[in-house]
Formats: structure tokens, sequence, C-alpha cells
């Protein structure tokens, strides 16, 4: 993909923003070009063509963006075809308090290697402490956040 336009420099910069975040550079690539495709729905085939990658790698990344609900797939009458679109029908709050649930499995893990620790003092111990607090002062404050969101949602009519 060459980066010769501002829109191309942006989808490149969502791929590498996704990978920094641990997910992979092309997923990153699709969502960004998602965002900013001339047309809503876009087919599997533009998508190798335009991101210059393969069937494979698109196929791969696609199933992880339909897994995390970023993108939907559709069919259009009488075509094979099948396009791929933003999820229109994106919740974001069930997204988010997934993640709430992810970051208390992960505490609960900090917190259990802490207790397993032959040394409650060391570098190891201190990291897992401060992790599992930061933890539990983000799952204490997430659901405040979330409601402030939900009332702010109600008050713009959506």
């Amino acid at each position: 993909m060459s980066l010769d336009t501002e829109r191309d420099r942006f989808i490149e910069e969502n791929g590498l923003l996704f990978e920094k975040l641990g997910v992979t550079r092309m997923s990153g690539r699709i969502l960004g070009y998602l965002m900013v495709a001339e047309k809503e729905n876009v087919s599997f085939n533009e998508l190798t063509e335009a991101l210059k990658a393969s069937k494979s790698s698109i196929s791969t990344n696609l199933k992880m963006l339909l897994q995390i609900g970023f993108v939907k797939p559709l069919t259009l009458p009488g075509e094979r075809k099948t396009y791929y679109m933003l999820s229109p029908d994106m919740d974001w709050r069930a997204y988010f308090a997934q993640r709430l649930e992810m970051i208390n499995i992960m505490n609960n893990m900090f917190k259990k290697g802490l207790s397993l620790r032959p040394s409650k003092e060391d570098n190891a111990a201190k990291w897992l402490r401060e992790a599992s607090e930061f933890y539990d002062f983000i799952i204490e404050e997430f659901p405040a956040m979330l409601r402030r969101w939900e009332e702010k949602s109600k008050q713009s009519g959506r």
C-alpha cells in the first residue's frame, strides 16, 4: 500500500495503532480502510486489492474484527459476494463491560500470584500489588463512568 494520500497514511496509522495495542497491523488497516472507504459496504476482494494483502491475511483478520464486533458481514440480494462494514449496531457499553470482566479476571490472577509468592516484599510482589490496586480502582470506578455515558446518551437522543 502506498502512503501517497492522507487517507492511505490514516489507514497505515490505524494499523500501527492496533499493532501497539497487541492486535495485528492488518486488522487495524482493515478497520482503517472501512472507516474511510467511499462506500459503507466493501467486498472481500476490494479489501485485498486496496490493502495489497493476501486473501488469507484479510480472511484471518476479518474473522478477528467480526469476533470483536467492530465489523459486520452483509450479503445483498442477488449477489454471492459478502460485503463488510463497520458494525452499525456496535454495543460499546457491552464491549467495555466485557473488557471490564477481563480486567477483573486479570486482577484475580495478580492477587493469586501475589498470594503464591514466597516473598511478599520483593520487586515482583510490589509489581503485583500495584497492578492489583490499580485494577481494583478501575473496577470500582468503571460502573459510574458507564452510568454517566448512559445519561449523556439519553440526553443526546441516542
